[in-house]
């Protein structure tokens, strides 16, 4: 992962490139998800445990398409359709492209509801408040409760929003909202296709 500070504005960018109609580029989609890691590393130690798994899964998916197949992970939609073909999603060998994808669209759904009350919130309002809210609808369904409980605890030592938000690197904070509005919409859009990808084919719950 790179050393760089997290960037807003990139980020807006990147997940720019990632859609081309209803199709998820498999690399954009990857170069977005780096510089989104860096996200969850502003937001402290409350999920460095997600950093470190995000950072493991973008290297997987970065394997794959430099693989011999790496044609057929040129989309996620190329990739289920490859996966599903071959009987490869459930590979206990290697951790399947499928698998390795789902992580990190499970977390997309929960970046996507943090970046957007967060746009919406009042300055005065606690970022432990915004994460926890949006931790509990979105990501927690997917952790045991020792996890959950350990999130719940820890939100506590994040900042105050306009601190929070200081760390993006957006100078006025009429910008950073149309940022963090446009980066939630482009990422709902992406989780929403790539769920109907995943439940048209029972995927889910790959373990």
């Amino acid at each position: 992962m790179s050393t760089e500070e997290f960037n807003l504005e990139k980020l807006d960018s990147l997940f720019a490139k990632c859609k081309d109609g209803d199709v998820v580029i498999m690399d954009a989609y990857v170069d977005a998800y780096e510089e989104l890691s860096k996200l969850f590393s502003i937001l402290g130690s409350v999920f460095g445990f997600v950093t470190s798994d995000v950072v493991e899964k973008i290297g997987i998916l970065r394997e794959y398409r430099s693989s011999e197949v790496s044609e057929k992970y040129v989309s996620i939609q190329s990739m289920i359709q490859y996966e599903v073909e071959t009987k490869t999603t459930n590979n206990k060998k290697k951790a399947s492209g499928s698998r390795t994808l789902l992580r990190l669209h499970r977390a997309l759904e929960f970046t996507s509801r943090l970046l957007s009350d967060l746009k919406m919130a009042e300055e005065h309002e606690k970022m432990s408040h915004l994460t926890k809210t949006a931790y509990d609808d979105t990501l927690a369904r997917h952790h045991p409760w020792l996890i959950r409980k350990g999130v719940h605890v820890a939100v506590y030592t994040l900042p105050s929003r306009k601190h929070f938000l200081e760390k993006l690197k957006v100078e006025d904070a009429e910008k950073a909202k149309d940022l963090l509005g446009r980066v939630s919409d482009v990422q709902k859009e992406i989780f929403v296709i790539t769920e109907e990808l995943y439940a048209k084919e029972s995927l889910l719950d790959l373990p």
